[in-house]
């Protein structure tokens, strides 16, 4: 160590350094500039969203309301045409009869005929089917003989050998054949002059109420049959009888051209053997499982099976 020199600590020579540390806090400070276009755009975005869901329910609301008033003017005329044909049965009438009655002699009387038609078909030489039989018997029925009906029969079963068709209407015209008919067949009025004012109408009356229901749009979500159901209801058995008889005839085809005699099961409610296998024969007219009785026999046979089984 140098005289008179200064010792200096080793120390000294290293100094600590000094940290400084400020303190960052976020601003509180917000831009206004950039807070506005965060609200325009989150309020536009917000509004249109729904403005949207506001269009969207008045649409729907507009579009359900539409839908009811097309079912309600839908069933309005729906019920007025019922309570026509429920009129229409009414002012039917026959000296001794009127309403549903008619159309118990009706039936008769067709059967009158079918029994006279055979016997002047076999004796003029003439095969006819058990159909063709039905057919004429109902033409007979419809228009009638006499001066003004005669010519309209004819014209009617101008598809038939003239000299037939000439023979029976005479027969129908004789005053022997027409009493034996009254007695026999109970008829409380004058046999074979024709139900074509009757019938006509009512029957034209029918098809257009069923027809009203089978074409109405999809759009309009209903189920026809049920509707169809209802007016099926307002039938008693003899006018589906009279009904299936009209409809296999040329002036009744529509019936089956459009499907309503399937579709809506409309003669569903006449009974087993009401008609016999030479008047109508039902097994080929429609496939099984279409008429009532045979849900009736199929659940009696069920049961009558579970018994057997226990």
């Amino acid at each position: 160590m140098a005289a008179g020199g200064t010792h200096h600590s080793g120390r000294d020579n290293l100094r600590e350094p000094h940290l400084h540390f400020e303190s960052v806090s976020p601003s509180t400070t917000v831009d206004p500039q950039a807070a506005g276009e965060l609200g325009s755009f989150v309020g536009g975005y917000v509004g249109s969203m729904f403005a949207l869901f506001g269009v969207v329910l008045l649409f729907r609301t507009l579009n359900k309301q539409a839908s009811e008033s097309r079912l309600q003017s839908f069933e309005n005329r729906y019920f007025e045409l019922i309570k026509m044909h429920r009129d229409n049965v009414v002012e039917i009438e026959l000296k001794g009869a009127s309403g549903r009655k008619v159309f118990v002699w009706l039936l008769r009387e067709l059967r009158c005929l079918h029994e006279i038609v055979r016997p002047v078909a076999t004796a003029c030489g003439q095969t006819l089917s058990d159909n063709q039989i039905m057919l004429i018997a109902y033409y007979c029925l419809f228009y009638g003989v006499g001066p003004n009906s005669s010519p309209t029969l004819r014209f009617s079963l101008s598809e038939f050998d003239p000299g037939f068709v000439d023979a029976l209407v005479k027969k129908l015209g004789e005053t022997e054949t027409r009493a034996k008919a009254k007695s026999e067949w109970e008829l409380p009025y004058e046999p074979f002059e024709g139900h074509q004012s009757r019938l006509g109408h009512y029957y034209r009356h029918l098809y257009q109420m069923i027809r009203y229901v089978h074409e109405q749009p999809s759009t309009l979500e209903i189920v026809k049959y049920d509707y169809v159901k209802t007016m099926r209801a307002q039938l008693s058995t003899h006018e589906q009888a009279m009904l299936l008889v009209n409809s296999l005839t040329p002036v009744g085809r529509n019936w089956w051209k459009k499907g309503l005699i399937v579709d809506y099961r409309l003669v569903q409610n006449i009974p087993r053997y009401f008609f016999s296998e030479s008047e109508l024969d039902m097994a080929k007219l429609f496939k099984p499982g279409y008429f009532e009785w045979e849900e009736w026999i199929g659940g009696v046979e069920d049961q009558a099976r579970r018994v057997s089984e226990t």
